[in-house]
């Protein structure tokens, strides 16, 4: 189980840019130390050791239940954005999509905004000194009952209501048409301010940090929807990942190919081994994403609690994934696994999360 970090940060941002924040000082109990209200004149100072929470305005964002055929992350993220086209109006092209874990029914939480309003709440959280650790629609703060029963609060204006299957921000008259006849307990401001850290100290619901914006990404917009592209069509394409070992020969032959073309380099000076190399790089792409895809996968259902949680391709970069496991000896465990396929897995950084530990990985070919 991880450690409850002693100290909390909840920000609590207001859907008016040019309004103040509040901020909740938590301790491991989740008990509220003190408050705060902060603007950009007045930010938050640095704190060592503390967990820093964003609540964002739910009233912006959709949050849907959905049932999802796949079982990883990556697939399954992949398959709720097929399925945007029916859900969501407008065009979906910039639209940020989060995943919550699934529940006992199969289904999953799916949160989705614009992208570039995500952008917008993640600046104005640094500008108040907050380096979010978790980004959380405000309204999944509240309490789920598992009954038929809504938790309800007002706050800066909107009703964030929360019940089985229900979580909503929206104008009180709004609201009130969407809970219905539904029993409703409604917290005064205190209760709600409780409610709120209580959740803010436990794994949230969703956390909004993923994809483009899981902490420590750093690629640009455009090599990120590549490599998207890329993962998507080998997590959503069966026929590719059952012809792996295919694949893998056809791969073989290419290797032995590419040796040729480097010998035939070296005793013909005129020949460019650069271009070769990079026409060999771009040949095989297809046939190294389906191998090593299908050897992590199956190297992945010999991990009980390890997942992918991000997914990239690139024909010059190889395979890089991000995994949630709950041990540190999980990933020697993977890699024994690979490498008895001849592969290498390549830790590349590991950071605690509330699941255990998400480690972003490559896989490489063994030397």
């Amino acid at each position: 189980m991880t450690q409850i970090p002693s100290l909390t940060r909840l920000l609590l941002l207001n859907a008016d840019p040019a309004g103040a924040s509040t901020c909740l000082h938590i301790d491991a109990g989740g008990r509220i130390l003190s408050r705060s209200q902060v603007d950009a004149a007045q930010p938050l100072p640095a704190a060592a050791g503390t967990r820093d929470v964003l609540a964002v305005p739910a009233a912006a964002l959709h949050l849907l239940w959905i049932e999802l055929p796949a079982h990883s992350a990556a697939q399954a993220l992949a398959a709720a954005r097929l399925m945007l086209e029916d859900l969501v109006a407008g065009p979906r092209e910039n639209l940020h999509v989060a995943l919550g874990e699934f529940s006992a029914d199969a289904q999953r939480l799916l949160a989705v905004v614009d992208d570039q309003t995500m952008r917008g709440w993640l600046q104005r959280a640094t500008q108040l000194g907050l380096q979010a650790q978790a980004v959380v629609p405000d309204c999944l703060l509240l309490d789920e009952a598992q009954d038929d029963s809504v938790q309800a609060c007002e706050r800066d204006g909107r009703v964030l209501a929360r019940g089985k299957r229900l979580a909503l921000a929206a104008e009180p008259d709004l609201a009130r048409r969407v809970i219905g006849e539904r029993p409703l307990r409604w917290l005064d401001a205190a209760e709600a301010e409780a409610c709120l850290a209580a959740h803010a100290i436990a794994p949230p619901a969703i956390d909004l940090l993923q994809g483009a914006h899981a902490r420590g990404d750093g690629k640009s917009p455009r090599q990120r929807r590549r490599l998207r592209l890329l993962a998507a069509l080998v997590l959503l394409s069966p026929l590719l990942l059952v012809a792996a070992q295919t694949a893998y020969h056809a791969l073989a032959a290419h290797r032995l190919q590419a040796r040729a073309d480097a010998l035939a380099a070296r005793f013909q000076p005129g020949l460019d081994a650069g271009r070769l190399h990079a026409h060999y790089t771009q040949r095989v792409a297809a046939d190294v994403l389906a191998v090593h895809s299908a050897r992590l996968f199956e190297a992945l259902r010999g991990v009980p609690g390890a997942r992918l949680d991000s997914y990239e391709f690139s024909p010059d970069g190889g395979l890089r994934a991000g995994l949630l496991h709950p041990r540190e000896a999980d990933l020697e465990t993977l890699r024994q696994q690979l490498a008895d396929n001849g592969l290498e897995l390549i830790a590349l950084d590991s950071q605690p999360v509330d699941a255990g530990l998400r480690s972003l990985v490559a896989v490489e070919p063994l030397q």
